[in-house]
C-alpha cells in the first residue's frame, strides 16, 4: 500500500516547464515536477461542499500558498466531476489580472486533487463586513470598482461566474479583492481561442447547464436562471447590484425565510431601500436589478455611472491603497417637525458647541420629530440602544483619554469627599483607552469596547447636562481632536454604598475632559474632516435628544433614576418612610443619574435600606 501511495505521488505531480540561462549564456528549458511531498501542509483556511483549503508552504522556495484539496471518492459520488474540470479550465484562462485567484499547479495522489492558489490573508470579503457592519461610500466604490474590473476581464476572457457574492471575494495583504470559486462558471469561446470550450461539448450538456444554474447561492440568483432562460453575462451585473446594495446596508437585498420564497421576491423585485441610502448609489443598484437581462446596465455604463465620478479603473486601480474600512452611517433625514402649544412652524435653531439648559429652569418647547426606520446597525446594536426610538448617528473605534478637570466646580479639594473612598474613583488618574464610540439620537455618547464584537456599554456620557460641553482644539502632537467636557456622576455599588449617605454620594461629582481621537491620526490626511464630522453628529444628537422631551430642567439627565439605594433614599418607587422623612425634605438635594454606570448596575434590585437593615449588616436586599 505505501509503494502504491508514494507512486502515486510521484505519477500525479505536475509538470511545467522552466526557462533557465546556463553559464555560457544559453538558454536551456528545464522540466520542473511539484506534487504532495513539495509543500509542507498546516492549518485549514477554509472549507466548502467538497473540498478543503490549507494554508501550505513550498518546502524549496519557502512561498506560502492557499491549496485546495478535494477528496476523489466524494467528487465521484456526488456527480462533481464536471464543476471540478470547469474551476481547472477556467483558473488556466484566467492568468493575467490581480482581482482573480490564480492557479499555480495542479496534482494528484491516490485520494485527492490538489489545486495550488494565491494566498489571501485578508479572509472572505463577507468576513471583514460583518466585522464593520457595512461599508461606507468610500469603501462601496473601491471594492465594487475593484470587482468590476475583474468581471469586466472574465467577461472578456468568456467567463461568466454566475456566482458572484461576498464569500466568494478575497482579500490579499494589501486589502485588495480577489475573486474565487469558479466551480459553476459559464465558459463561453474565448476570444483569443476560436475552439469551443471543453465543458460546452457533451450529449447532456444542456441539461447540466440547467442544474448549475441553481448551484449558486439564493440571494444573488438572478431572475432569467429562475425562469429558463438564456444564461448571459447580465447574470454577473445582477449579482454585482446585490453586492453593492450589500455593502452599505449589510444584508442582501433579497432576503426570505427559505430559498422559494427568496426566489419569489427576485422573481417579483421585491425589495427596498433602507432611508438614508446614497442616491447615486440607489441609482445604480435600481439599474442593475432589472429583470429583463437586455436593459440591465453593461460594465462599461456602470463605469461611466455616477456612482464611480472620479474612479480610476485599469492598472491604477490595482495601485491605489484601499481606503480605511469604516461603517456607512446614513446622513441625518430632514425631521417633519410639528409645534405644539401655538408654536411656530420653523424649527429650532441649531445648537452652538455646547448644551446649556434653558433660562430660568424653562422647559424647551415640546416638538414631535420623526426619526428614520432602524437600520442593520441599529438592529445589532439593540442591547445599547435602550431608550426609546434610539438610533445611531455616528460610530466608529477612537482613541479616549479621560482626566479630571483641575478647576472644576465639581472637582473634591482636599479633605473634600470620602477619602477612605478615594482608590475606588481614581479621581486624579488619566485614563487611555481604545473605544467604540457611538453617538445616538437621544443624545448620549456611549463607549462599548472597541471592535465592536462585544454589543454592551462600558460607559455612557450624556450631551443634555447643562455643564456638558464639547470643541475642537490641537494637541501637543499637532492633530486635531476633539474634547468634551462634563460632569460624570460616581456610582458605588454594595457593599461600600452600604456606608456612604446621599450627601457624601452627592459630592462625589467631578469634572472630567475626555478627548476623543483617532487610533492613527497621525497618518490620516483627512483628521481634520473626521473631526468635524464627530462635532456634528454631537449637535444633531442633542437636537433629537430635546425634541424629544430628553432633557430634564433638574440636571439634564432626564428622567433617568439611579438604580442604587442609600440610608436616605428609595429609589425605587413609593415606600413607608419613617421619622417623618418625605421626598419634599429632599427637594433641594440633586438625584443621582446613571448615566455613567455600567449596564449591570442598571438591574439592580431596588429596596429601601432600612435601619434594621443597618443593623444587621448586607441583608437580603442586596
Amino acid at each position: 500500500m505505501l509503494s502504491s501511495s508514494e507512486e502515486w505521488k510521484d505519477r500525479g505531480a505536475a509538470v511545467s516547464l522552466k526557462r533557465e540561462v546556463d553559464a555560457e549564456g544559453r538558454t536551456i528549458i528545464k522540466s520542473v515536477k511539484k506534487g504532495v511531498r513539495d509543500f509542507s501542509f498546516g492549518r485549514i483556511l477554509g472549507e466548502g461542499s467538497y473540498s478543503t483549503v490549507f494554508f501550505a508552504t513550498d518546502r524549496q522556495t519557502l512561498r506560502e500558498y492557499a491549496v485546495k484539496v478535494l477528496e476523489k471518492k466524494h467528487i465521484i459520488k456526488e456527480k462533481k466531476i464536471k464543476y471540478v474540470n470547469i474551476e481547472k479550465n477556467t483558473l488556466n484562462r484566467l492568468t493575467d489580472h490581480p482581482g482573480i485567484v490564480r492557479l499555480y499547479y495542479t496534482f494528484q495522489d491516490e485520494a485527492s486533487l490538489y489545486y495550488v492558489l494565491d494566498l489571501c490573508n485578508g479572509g472572505e470579503l463577507l468576513g471583514v463586513l460583518k466585522k464593520t457592519g457595512t461599508f461606507d461610500v468610500e469603501c462601496t466604490r473601491f471594492y465594487g470598482a475593484q470587482i468590476l474590473d475583474a468581471i469586466a476581464y472574465m467577461h472578456s476572457r468568456g467567463v461568466i461566474h454566475r456566482d458572484l457574492k461576498p464569500e466568494n471575494v478575497l482579500l490579499d495583504d494589501q486589502m485588495h479583492i480577489k475573486i474565487t470559486d469558479f466551480g459553476t462558471a459559464k465558459l463561453l469561446p474565448d476570444p483569443r481561442d476560436p475552439r469551443p470550450p471543453e465543458d460546452s461539448s457533451g450529449p447532456d450538456s444542456s441539461q447540466e447547464d440547467r442544474a448549475a444554474s441553481f448551484v449558486g447561492t439564493a440571494e444573488y440568483v438572478s431572475p432569467e436562471l429562475l425562469t429558463d432562460k438564456a444564461v448571459g453575462k447580465p447574470s454577473d451585473m445582477w449579482a454585482f447590484g446585490c453586492i453593492i446594495y450589500q455593502l452599505l446596508v449589510g444584508r442582501p437585498p433579497f432576503k426570505a425565510g427559505t430559498e422559494f420564497l427568496t426566489f419569489q421576491k427576485i422573481v417579483n423585485l421585491e425589495y427596498d431601500f433602507p432611508a438614508g441610502f446614497p442616491p447615486a448609489a440607489r441609482d445604480l443598484v435600481e439599474r442593475c436589478l432589472v429583470l429583463d437581462p437586455s436593459r440591465r446596465l453593461t460594465v462599461e455604463h456602470i463605469k461611466n455611472h455616477e456612482f464611480f465620478d472620479g474612479q480610476q479603473f485599469g492598472k491604477e486601480l490595482w495601485r491605489t491603497k484601499a481606503p480605511r474600512l469604516r461603517p456607512y452611517v446614513p446622513p441625518a433625514q430632514e425631521p417633519h417637525i410639528i409645534q405644539l402649544n401655538g408654536g411656530g412652524s420653523s424649527p429650532p435653531k441649531p445648537s452652538s458647541r455646547g448644551a446649556h439648559g434653558p433660562p430660568n429652569g424653562s422647559r424647551p418647547a415640546r416638538i414631535i420629530t420623526e426619526l428614520p426606520p432602524p437600520t442593520q446597525l441599529d438592529i445589532e446594536w439593540s442591547p445599547v440602544l435602550t431608550r426609546n426610538n434610539e438610533r445611531i448617528l455616528k460610530l466608529g473605534d477612537l482613541m479616549v483619554i479621560s482626566s479630571p478637570i483641575p478647576n472644576s466646580p465639581h472637582g473634591r479639594g482636599e479633605g473634600d469627599g470620602h477619602k477612605k473612598l478615594s482608590r475606588f474613583f481614581g479621581g486624579s488618574t488619566t485614563k487611555k483607552r481604545q473605544r467604540l464610540v457611538m453617538i445616538t439620537s437621544s443624545g448620549r455618547i456611549v463607549l462599548a469596547p472597541a471592535g465592536g464584537e462585544e454589543k454592551r456599554a462600558k460607559q455612557e456620557i450624556s450631551l443634555l447636562a447643562p455643564d456638558c460641553v464639547w470643541k475642537t482644539q490641537i494637541d501637543a502632537k499637532g492633530q486635531t481632536v476633539w474634547c468634551v467636557d462634563t460632569v460624570s456622576t460616581l456610582h458605588l455599588v454594595s457593599p461600600v454604598q452600604t456606608f456612604v449617605s446621599r450627601r457624601t454620594l452627592t459630592r462625589l461629582q467631578n469634572g472630567v475632559h475626555y478627548t476623543f481621537e483617532e487610533p492613527k491620526s497621525s497618518q490620516n490626511g483627512d483628521a481634520k474632516f473626521s473631526v468635524d464630522d464627530w462635532i456634528e453628529s454631537l449637535e444633531q444628537a442633542k437636537d433629537l435628544g430635546l425634541s424629544h422631551g430628553s432633557y430634564s430642567s433638574d440636571n439634564g439627565f432626564g428622567d433617568m433614576a439611579s438604580s442604587m439605594s442609600s440610608p436616605a433614599s428609595t429609589m425605587g418607587g413609593r415606600a413607608n418612610f419613617t421619622e417623618g422623612y418625605s421626598i419634599s425634605d429632599r427637594s433641594g438635594r440633586n438625584p443621582l443619574s446613571k448615566s455613567q454606570a455600567s449596564l449591570e448596575e442598571v438591574n439592580v434590585k431596588r429596596n429601601r435600606f432600612s435601619k434594621r437593615q443597618s443593623k444587621n449588616g448586607l441583608g437580603a436586599a442586596f
